[in-house]
């Protein structure tokens, strides 16, 4: 399973709902997409829809425009993957069964192993931050077996 996960879209006006070619690359074959918040324009969930079904959370921007939960919690095949848009509530969130946990807010992409969770921010692909470039990231499981890989704008 391939599962998509982007953040910090901050997209404010639905002329600007287009998703970028290189995400949609990117995102080629996903089963799911995980959006960690700060979308600020619903018909972004809609145009990644367009890609795979899309699970979102709400960030600190979105008030009220999203009727997204603080966290999820996906079953993945190996146990969880644990969402939210700032780390503390992910952390919150997390239970025995979470193998990886998704968050934003940052907008600075990191992938870590964390003693067997898997920490992903997918950065952002509109507003990047500490001179890292745009980026979203694929988790890809493999039974057991879970790897992350940041995707970066060409």
């Amino acid at each position: 399973m391939k599962i998509g996960i982007i953040s910090d879209t901050h997209i404010t006006h639905p002329a600007a709902c287009t998703i970028p070619d290189w995400v949609c690359e990117a995102f080629a074959g996903v089963s799911i997409i995980v959006h960690a918040g700060d979308v600020e324009h619903p018909e972004y969930l809609e145009a990644l829809k367009s890609i795979a079904p899309v699970y979102a959370v709400r960030g600190n921007c979105d008030h009220n425009a999203l009727s997204t939960p603080e966290s999820l919690s996906l079953e993945i095949g190996c146990g969880l993957l644990t969402a939210a848009h700032r780390a503390s509530v992910a952390r919150q969130a997390l239970s025995k069964q979470s193998r990886v946990m998704v968050y934003g807010h940052t907008h600075i992409s990191v992938i870590s192993d964390e003693g067997g969770l898997l920490v992903i921010n997918p950065g952002s692909p509109n507003h990047p931050r500490g001179g890292l470039p745009a980026s979203v990231a694929v988790l890809e499981v493999n039974g057991d077996e879970i790897h992350a890989e940041l995707k970066v704008q060409p």
